[in-house]
């Protein structure tokens, strides 16, 4: 709709200005009925040209050959057609005897410009119009063609990155969905060891429990969340863990957060720390530990998660979560983030460092 509006008014203005020039010579009601029947011939050419012509030879199907020769016979047929419809129109304009600009230049002492100069004198006025027709046309088929490519090339990569977009979010949620049922089944497994020895932690595991899940399904279905939901999000899950594992003191957080309204993508924190507990020594050895570092800079969001295991037993059955999320951060961040993974003696460290949204974003 702003498109044609914008066209409107780009015609109506070169409507006015023709109108202005030609109330010098002839009465208003005149003048303005020459102007809009000349702007109507080249408004008809334009979009005849842009999209009839370039549409069907040079868009849909690539045929130079017979563009050229249909625009050819549209210009003819429009240059004549015209002069038929401004003949008839009352009000003649004067014939100026002074010559222009261009024919001074042409009737100077160059033979090549007098030839041409005495090829125009020869011409009669009728002829003389249809030859300012004919240019006005094929300027107006040229401008016309080039603009329609031009949009069609826009269209095009509009769509092509409007393509790209959805197959991202598509990628993005099914992502996503695989973390759900993984967190989900880790818990299961840690909450059927509580009840099957007949743990008083049970019932609040079951509380906790809720709790995450009701965030996993009515949350993450957003492409964004509030840094606060997320981190306490982990808190819960965290606060699960330690239900269900001997030496819970050994785990460390430390969480400072100065802009918690900021948004992030869901889950991205949750395959980390929960591979310190599937693969680490944590909760499996009175020595293991696990440290948690989040803390925000700026407009990025830094997370630190270290845990202690055994070298040779690290990751011998990888899981999908780790996958997920680094394919999910290249889906939203590009390169606009950064990922560390160090294995040093006894010590797994996991860095993370992300731009975080804004509503506007």
């Amino acid at each position: 709709m702003k498109k044609i509006f914008a066209h409107i008014g780009i015609w109506l203005v070169l409507c006015y200005f023709l109108f202005a020039s030609l109330s010098l010579f002839l009465p208003e009601i005149l003048a303005a009925t020459r102007a809009l029947t000349s702007i109507g011939f080249i408004a008809g050419m334009f979009y005849f040209a842009g999209w009839v012509l370039s549409e069907q030879f040079l868009i849909r199907r690539y045929r130079p050959v017979l563009f050229v020769l249909a625009a050819l016979i549209t210009i003819i047929a429009f240059s004549v057609f015209r002069i038929k419809v401004i003949d008839v129109l009352p009000g003649d304009l004067p014939d100026f005897t002074s010559q222009s600009l261009f024919e001074n230049w042409l009737s100077q002492k160059s033979t090549s410009r007098q030839r041409i100069f005495g090829l125009i004198n020869q011409l009669g006025n009728g002829r003389r119009a249809f030859l300012n027709g004919f240019l006005l046309n094929i300027i107006t088929l040229v401008i016309a063609s080039l603009y329609r490519l031009y949009e069609h090339k826009s269209q095009k990569e509009l769509e092509s990155r409007e393509k790209l977009r959805h197959s991202q979010e598509a990628q993005i949620l099914y992502l996503k969905s695989q973390v759900n049922p993984h967190f989900l089944f880790n818990t299961l497994n840690n909450l059927y060891g509580l009840a099957y020895s007949k743990s008083d932690l049970a019932p609040q595991m079951i509380l906790g429990l809720s709790a995450t899940m009701r965030y996993l399904i009515y949350e993450t279905e957003q492409k964004l969340v509030p840094i606060e939901k997320e981190l306490n999000f982990i808190r819960n899950y965290l606060n699960l863990e330690k239900m269900r594992i001997s030496y819970s003191e050994n785990i460390r957080i430390s969480i400072q957060v100065e802009q918690p309204a900021a948004f992030i993508p869901p889950l991205l924190f949750l395959p980390f720390i929960e591979n310190c507990f599937k693969h680490g020594t944590i909760g499996k050895e009175e020595d293991g530990w696990m440290e948690l570092d989040i803390w925000d800079e700026k407009e990025s969001l830094n997370f630190v998660c270290k845990n202690s295991f055994h070298y040779q037993k690290i990751f011998e059955a990888k899981g999908i979560g780790l996958d997920n999320v680094k394919k999910r951060l290249n889906l939203i961040f590009d390169d606009k983030f950064e990922l560390k993974t160090v294995k040093q003696d006894d010590e797994y460290l996991v860095s993370l460092q992300f731009p975080v949204f804004t509503k506007i974003d």
